[in-house]
C-alpha cells in the first residue's frame, strides 16, 4: 500500500483552524456567554481534533 505524500501546508492550515476555534470558544466563555455546556463541548472537540492532527503527523514522520 502506497502512502500519500505529506501535505505540510494542509496540516498547518488544519492546526491553525483548531487553534482559532479553541481561542474563540475560550474568549466566549471568558466574556460570560450563556452556552457554557456547548462551549465546553466545542473546546473538547477542537482539542481532540488538534491531538489527532499531531498524532497523524508524528505517525507519518515515523513511517507508521
Amino acid at each position: 500500500m502506497q502512502r500519500l505524500p505529506w501535505n505540510e501546508a494542509r496540516w498547518r492550515h488544519d492546526v491553525a483552524r483548531c487553534e482559532r476555534e479553541l481561542a474563540e470558544a475560550e474568549a466566549l466563555l471568558r466574556t460570560g456567554h450563556p452556552d457554557v455546556a456547548g462551549l465546553c463541548l466545542a473546546l473538547h472537540d477542537w482539542a481532540q481534533e488538534l491531538r489527532i492532527l499531531h498524532r497523524e503527523r508524528e505517525q507519518w514522520m515515523n513511517g507508521s
